[in-house]
């Protein structure tokens, strides 16, 4: 009967495990995924687990048959928990509509959703929480150990849940969807109760037998074995939501989740099955709980001490690779785990419960452990990192365990016990007065440091907010500004550079030239502010409502500009912090322009702001004629993921188009209704707008024309494209894989071609129908100056022969100056940072090339010379700028100069590619270089 019971437990772990992460995934659907609404779906599940155990803690004692009941439980699990995922996210639109009259009201508004949600996942929870007691009580009928068969069940349910953890995520989504993998936990729900039943037809007289339960009454001892047991669930918990803050700094993705949450609970599964094993052998075994408490206190520290993100197995390993998230959660977590899941049927055996009283004595000390849990997880999430930041938090957590070991300190006769707590606890002082306060500034800046090697970097401001950990960092050149960098977490999310914020902008600057004149924008997602300042800019919107689901980015805002150049200063935007998705569901405004740059799809939780039923969303909240522009992160993506967004989004907008904004971040448009022909004026009437023009300009869209070029396909090739290819939906959100992106060139070079996409640009029936027809003529041929951009958007560097005939073809009679800049490395942020050491008569010396282009863009050719001659001495490539620096005297016609700085150019290292453009200054001036001294 131990094993049976043991496998059918381990069965409904898997059903358990699986249908949590399905309710949290509908539920966000349905609620939003803010972190009120995420924390407080928690909340319901982990009351009504306390609830369930709090019921058997009450009634199971009498229960004459616990086998049935355990059946009956398990059989209400499987039919709620289908109801609730197939229904869960049918019944928002319901609640949205009643909740119109007070949406005005968000404090209550958002009450009454979250509310709705904590009394519908009540349900099913409940009876999750009582079919430990329940089963307990079966088991001792062949097992009298009441710690030992405790551990067994505690440890095997645990285990499935971690299957159910692993299967979910790595295996039945992306095999059988949302809804088949419902049926699937349903279908382990409802096997452990027919199990249960066959084993009672063998056992009904023992369990009739047992039947004769009392109420139990805890004695003191009891009492703190029970706050204890509180204590451990609360610090557990916490933990877990602190590690896993931590671990994203390092890994990313719904995949690594799922992985890091299988470790931890592996952890408290086998600590649990080595617990029970011990109170089998030695009954007294619960006496060494406090020893315990402290060695997971001890184990805590110490770990975070010798952490290593990029050591041992590590070593090599992506940042998207779950098995660097199992890797990583095994060496910071794993440890703790094991004894913290011990010390639950320790805890159970310290408190001895009459063998009448025992299903009501788990069922206490169930409901004990999990409100502690259930605490512990809020009281992370909501004042521990927001207040005092990850490694306050570990450092009070760990210091938190000597409290659950005093409860769980029990005085014996016999002085050896004493004397080891006595040790453990020196052990643990000392690992308290070790801490090593300080590692965390380490962590926190690693994403800048390995994104942008050798720059000076300034840490500007950090939050440790409820969601996310953000960091804002200055990158500097010669001690002036040269851009601001956003990093979540791990992720390196956003920046405002210059080719940064040229795809940022884009979104508008492209909508406002196919839909001039827009009165409304909904922006989702802000980021650096960078499309919040273009719409800003915008003089015609009257409205601007920026979503976003984290408070604690909207708040660096104030840290990154300057008040009166602050987006979310200007009196027309409107700040929500709220999911963006519903925040589309909620609100009655339509929008003439709605555009987004939510995290890309493979973030956690992140998934659903890309699927087809979002994009109807957008769809519906725009003005007839309104216009959506929406993020493409294909360098994120496998090709496949890709074609699953784009043919999702298709399916929604008949006019969908694609277009490069910079390197591999493309950009999806469409619009209700469609696009009528413009004017060329209206087209272009930004480039006339002083408060828009200049910034156009240096992000490279010095003519309108250039628009054109940045065209992949319209909805015709993106059909094409996607054909065979299933879109990514709410139902199926593992169309996207969790295999990391590994050569991004391979998979997404075809559709960049220019030539091809020049020809698709001429042939299109879309572009005929909305873009001027004269314009239209004229963005052909920037298509091969668009190849140019793309090469320099995707950091690939150019022989100097042909970096010198491209810049010379950039130069030529219709120059594209800003372009011809960016070909030798030098962009906006590099100009600024030149100006401002300027103004401040600062020295020069460091600026010296970015001067010299500037001048060689503008025609003044020797002082672009000279200014490339001055730099080349400290140059970490003097033969390309000796080539510049010749190059911009040929320009000027003192072919003289440029032969003789050739010919002094001693000491350089001249190899083929060096001689080759040697000859072609030959050949294109008539140049004769004087033979070197």
């Amino acid at each position: 009967m131990t094993p049976l019971l043991c496998a059918l437990f381990c069965l409904s772990g898997i059903a358990g495990l699986l249908f949590e992460t399905l309710w949290f995934r509908q539920a966000g659907l349905a609620f939003g995924n803010s972190v009120w609404a995420s924390s407080l779906v928690l909340s319901s599940f982990m009351a009504g687990l306390a609830l369930g155990n709090g019921l058997a803690a009450r009634f199971a004692g009498r229960l004459a048959a616990p086998l049935r009941a355990y059946a009956v439980l398990e059989v209400a699990i499987a039919i709620t928990g289908v109801i609730l995922v197939f229904q869960l996210e049918a019944l928002s639109p319901l609640l949205v509509r009643a909740l119109e009259p007070v949406l005005d009201v968000p404090w209550l508004h958002n009450l009454i959703r979250l509310g709705f949600g904590f009394v519908l996942l009540l349900v099913p929870a409940t009876a999750m929480g009582a079919t430990l007691p329940v089963i307990v009580r079966a088991l001792r009928a062949s097992d009298p150990s009441f710690g030992g068969a405790l551990g067994r069940l505690y440890g095997w349910n645990t285990l499935g849940a971690v299957a159910g953890a692993t299967l979910g995520e790595l295996w039945l989504l992306e095999r059988i969807g949302v809804h088949g993998a419902a049926l699937a936990a349903a279908a382990c729900n409802l096997v452990a109760a027919g199990g249960a039943l066959l084993i009672a037809r063998r056992v009904t007289v023992t369990e009739r037998s047992a039947a004769e339960s009392v109420s139990w009454r805890p004695d003191s001892r009891a009492l703190r074995m029970l706050a204890a047991a509180f204590g451990a669930g609360a610090i557990l918990l916490a933990l877990e939501v602190v590690w896993f803050r931590f671990l994203q700094l390092f890994v990313v993705g719904t995949a690594a989740f799922a992985l890091m949450l299988a470790i931890v609970l592996t952890g408290i599964g086998l600590g649990g099955l080595a617990a029970g094993a011990w109170l089998r052998r030695r009954p007294d075994a619960w006496r060494a709980a406090p020893a315990l408490a402290l060695a997971a206190g001890i184990t805590s520290v110490a770990l975070y001490a010798g952490f290593s993100h990029d050591s041992g197995f590590a070593k090599g390993l992506d940042y998207t690779s779950p098995l660097l998230a199992a890797w990583l959660t095994t060496v910071l977590a794993l440890p703790v785990a094991l004894i913290s899941g011990a010390l639950f049927p320790l805890l159970a055996a310290g408190m001895t419960p009459a063998a009448a009283s025992e299903t009501s004595a788990i069922g206490w000390l169930s409901l004990s452990n999990t409100s502690g849990s259930a605490l512990g997880s809020l009281l992370a999430g909501f004042v521990l990192l927001p207040v005092l930041g990850m490694e306050w938090s570990l450092f009070i957590l760990a210091a938190a365990y000597a409290v659950v070991a005093l409860l769980a300190h029990v005085p014996l006769e016999r002085p050896a016990p004493g004397r080891r707590n006595l040790a453990m606890a020196a052990v643990f002082g000392v690992a308290l007065v070790l801490f090593p306060f300080g590692q965390m500034d380490g962590y926190l800046l690693r994403p800048v440091e390995e994104w942008h090697p050798g720059h000076d970097h300034a840490l500007l401001a950090q939050r440790e907010g409820r969601t996310e950990t953000a960091v804002l960092v200055e990158r500097r050149y010669a001690g002036e500004h040269l851009s601001t960098f956003l990093a979540i977490d791990s992720f390196a999310m956003s920046a405002t550079s210059t080719l940064i914020r040229r795809y940022m902008k884009l979104y508008v600057y492209w909508a406002v030239a196919v839909r001039p004149e827009p009165k409304s924008a909904l922006l989702i997602s802000y980021g650096v502010g960078s499309t919040a300042s273009a719409l800003v800019a915008t003089r015609s919107l009257e409205t601007i409502d920026v979503v976003d689901i984290s408070r604690e980015i909207l708040g660096l805002a104030s840290v990154m500009y300057p008040a009166e150049q602050n987006p979310l200063s200007d009196p027309r935007v409107r700040i929500h912090v709220e999911d963006g998705r519903y925040f589309l569901r909620r609100t009655q405004q339509r929008y003439d322009l709605i555009t987004a740059e939510p995290p890309p799809p493979k973030n956690a939780g992140v998934v659903n702001l890309y699927t087809r039923e979002y994009f109807a969303l957008i769809h519906d909240r725009l003005t007839e004629g309104g216009v959506t522009t929406y993020w493409l992160p294909v360098h994120a993506l496998l090709l496949p993921d890709a074609k699953a967004i784009a043919r999702a989004f298709c399916d929604v907008f008949d006019d969908c188009a694609l277009w490069v904004g910079q390197g591999f971040d493309w950009m999806l448009t469409a619009s209700r209704g469609g696009l009528g022909r413009l004017s060329l004026a209206d087209f272009s009437a930004q480039w006339r707008d002083p408060a828009v023009a200049p910034e156009l300009r240096a992000l490279g869209f010095e003519r309108p024309e250039q628009l054109g070029a940045t065209f992949i396909g319209d909805a015709a090739w993106l059909r094409e494209w996607t054909a065979g290819t299933q879109p990514l939906t709410d139902a199926w959100p593992k169309r996207l894989s969790n295999r990391p992106q590994r050569d991004v060139r391979g998979s997404f070079m075809d559709p960049l071609d220019e030539t091809a996409a020049a020809k698709r640009f001429q042939s299109s029936a879309y572009v005929r129908a909305i873009w001027p027809a004269g314009l239209r003529a004229r963005s052909i041929g920037y298509f091969e100056q668009q190849r140019v951009l793309n090469a320099i958007s995707r950091g690939e560097t150019a022989p100097w022969p042909q970096l010198l005939r491209e810049l010379h073809s950039l130069l030529g009679d219709r120059p594209l100056r800003v372009l011809a800049l960016w070909r030798i490395g030098i962009t906006s942020d590099w100009l600024d940072a030149a100006d401002s050491a300027a103004r401040a008569a600062r020295p020069l010396a460091p600026h010296e090339h970015t001067l010299g282009g500037q001048a060689l863009a503008q025609g003044n050719y020797a002082e672009a010379a000279r200014r490339f001659e001055s730099f080349r001495s400290a140059s970490p490539d003097p033969a390309g700028t000796l080539l510049l620096e010749a190059y911009a005297l040929c320009r000027g016609g003192d072919l003289g100069a440029a032969s003789a700085a050739l010919a002094r150019g001693t000491g350089i290292s001249r190899d083929a590619a060096f001689d080759e453009s040697v000859a072609w200054l030959e050949r294109t001036f008539g140049l004769e270089v004087q033979a070197a001294p």
